[in-house]
């Protein structure tokens, strides 16, 4: 009798997950539950539908680093493949970042915010990397209190527009190591355009966005930790902002 391997299926994600369901009964206020329990079923139900199926169909893909055009120009773009295209624009247009700034919850709106993205992750080729990475930018821009720089950038970081918003990345890795930053080498000089990063970043997450948080010793700084500042770099490549 022939044999043939049962192809592998997933469920709704959120039903079929009690250990999250529970947690969210044990945490989140009845009222808050809810309300954001059918988008956690719609969103269980497309990471374990949709996007399931579109991640077997494309599970030979791999984004492409193109770096010349056919009249040899270096042109050094990157193309996706359509699962991520497509997360991108469901992570937008579903607030998995937005939510955790609109407050529509309060306290309670980051458990909501995760709860999302956990249900997301499993079909979507990990883009909550670039997530992960526009939520930290999203969140230091807040805390530094740049206004300049949060007018500029986050109402785009968190937008739920998928033509409107941005992805950020962290560009903190050197060849010293990834996780002691404090020996850093990438130096920031001055010009008239502003700083000027001179270095070299073995690891770049998310560069494929619109804007990356780069981490550099000011020209004269000491060494250490406490010499490092954290520049915004924006995708015309021209400009570090401190």
């Amino acid at each position: 009798m022939a044999f043939f391997q049962t192809p592998p299926e997933l469920g709704n994600q959120f039903l079929d997950d009690w250990v999250l369901r529970t947690y969210l009964e044990r945490t989140l206020p009845a009222e808050v539950r809810a309300e954001i329990e059918p988008e956690l079923l719609e969103m269980g139900e497309l990471a374990g539908g949709d996007l399931f199926r579109l991640s077997l169909a494309d599970r030979l893909s791999e984004p492409r680093l193109v770096q010349w055009d056919p009249w040899g120009n270096r042109i050094d773009r990157i193309e996706l493949t359509p699962l991520w295209k497509r997360a991108a624009r469901i992570a937008a247009e579903r607030g998995l970042v937005a939510t955790a700034y609109e407050r529509r919850h309060g306290e309670w709106s980051r458990i909501h915010q995760q709860a999302l993205v956990y249900l997301f992750e499993p079909s979507t080729e990990v883009y909550t990397c670039p997530l992960a990475m526009t939520d930290g930018a999203a969140k230091t821009l807040t805390v530094h209190r740049n206004q300049a720089l949060l007018d500029r950038a986050l109402p785009r970081l968190t937008s739920r527009d998928a033509d409107r918003m941005w992805t950020s990345g962290q560009w903190m890795t050197e060849r010293t190591g990834g996780s002691d930053v404090a020996i850093s080498e990438t130096l920031a000089r001055r010009s008239p355009e502003g700083f000027r990063l001179h270095g070299t970043k073995w690891f770049t997450s998310a560069t494929t966005s619109q804007m990356a948080l780069a981490l550099a010793r000011p020209e004269g700084n000491p060494p250490g930790g406490a010499g490092l500042a954290l520049f915004s770099i924006w995708s015309s490549g021209t400009r570090a902002e401190p």
